[in-house]
């Protein structure tokens, strides 16, 4: 039996379809306890301890992460929480196996925005009598869906990261493929770097994903900080999370948040065009939420 976090979102639903796939018998937790084909539902709040730990118990192996929601504040008090009792419920579980979805940055204790909550979650992961495989993930291809419809409005994406900085990029289905592969073998531990085909700037992975969405010629304009608070705000962002936001950018634009280097084992298939290939120019804008 394996137990699956976030299985109707975009990393733990490849995971859970994955495994079902390869014949495993797979509990699929969500939120929202919508059917996976192959896996058994299971539906209950991320941060209940005892919920998790009914849902771990007698799992062989498990796939965990952190929900978010960008639209709630104090950011860290809430990751947190589920942060714990995450960690709580594995360790009463006994889950000997675990692979952690992380982000690169993770191994940064502070000044990484959003990454930080990873840092802890991974330290707290540490402590566990199990053996841990964490996969720390470049930006997300589909973080760009966030602002489609500010795209489509404006005709450019505005944000904080430097039109010139390159970074590892990465569909979320290379991620769940990764995951699923590690908890069918489990014999890897520690730490894996997931850095997509190749690294792009903004303006490069834009150039991309625009035609496919139906905004060919779709630019980029690097804004201020202050302004893309106020800007995040308008739409609903708390302060604390908003800034958060730009100093993830930040860490990103002063190389505090870097691969350890692109090996064969780290780099992963799919492309922004492939991917973007799939969205259609109906793709709308995903909410902030579960990864």
């Amino acid at each position: 039996m394996i137990t699956v976090l976030g299985a109707t979102g975009n990393t733990g639903g490849r995971v859970a379809a994955r495994l079902a796939e390869a014949g495993e018998q797979v509990r699929a937790v969500s939120r929202s306890g919508r059917a996976v084909p192959g896996a058994e539902p299971w539906q209950g709040d991320a941060g209940d301890r005892d919920f998790l730990t009914r849902a771990f118990t007698g799992a062989d192996a498990a796939y965990v992460l952190l929900p978010f929601d960008l639209f709630t504040p104090d950011y860290h008090t809430v990751q947190d929480r589920l942060g714990e009792a995450v960690t709580a419920a594995l360790r009463a579980a006994r889950v000997p196996y675990v692979v952690a979805l992380s982000a690169l940055g993770a191994e940064v204790p502070a000044g990484t925005g959003y990454l930080t909550a990873l840092h802890r979650q991974e330290q707290r992961l540490r402590t566990l009598d199990a053996d841990v495989l964490f996969l720390r993930p470049g930006l997300f291809f589909e973080s760009f869906l966030y602002s489609l419809d500010a795209m489509r409005a404006e005709g450019v994406h505005a944000d904080t990261i430097d039109p010139g900085t390159r970074l590892p990029m990465i569909a979320t289905r290379d991620v769940g493929d990764a995951a699923a592969a590690a908890l069918l073998t489990r014999t890897r531990t520690g730490v894996r770097e997931l850095l997509g085909p190749v690294d792009l700037t903004v303006p490069e992975a834009l150039a991309d994903l625009g035609p496919r969405v139906g905004l060919p010629g779709l630019g980029y304009v690097r804004v201020p900080e202050e302004a893309m608070i106020g800007a995040l705000e308008q739409v609903g962002m708390p302060p604390d999370v908003a800034a958060l936001h730009v100093e993830m950018n930040a860490a990103f634009n002063s190389g505090l948040v870097r691969s350890s280097g692109r090996t064969a084992d780290a780099t992963t298939p799919t492309t922004v065009a492939t991917w973007a290939g799939g969205l259609g120019v109906a793709a709308s804008s995903s909410p902030f939420s579960s990864p």
